[in-house]
């Protein structure tokens, strides 16, 4: 999980759709995944992900991802800076 969450937004646009991808298919069928998805920082990734723009399927998985996570938020969250020092501001 840890590998996964971090490539979203930092190798390239279709390493973030597998990532975002194969999380999703993970967290379908096992609860700890989004816990540990959480304590890596998946969260403020997927929100992020969806503020830069991604493509229509990547933004729904996010989504519903996000909606999975949002319960367990509280006690787990993690934020790791260093992953959010690259991205670049739209004017």
């Amino acid at each position: 999980m840890p590998v996964l969450v971090k490539k979203i937004l930092r190798i390239s646009e279709l390493a973030t759709e597998y990532s975002v991808s194969a999380i999703w298919k993970l967290s379908k069928y096992e609860e700890r995944v989004l816990m540990e998805a959480l304590q890596v920082g998946a969260f403020q990734k997927l929100l992020l992900l969806i503020q830069v723009g991604c493509s229509d399927e990547t933004k729904e998985k996010a989504t519903e991802l996000l909606k999975l996570l949002n319960p367990y938020r509280p006690g787990l969250e993690c934020i790791d800076s260093l992953d959010f020092k690259d991205i670049k501001r739209c004017e």
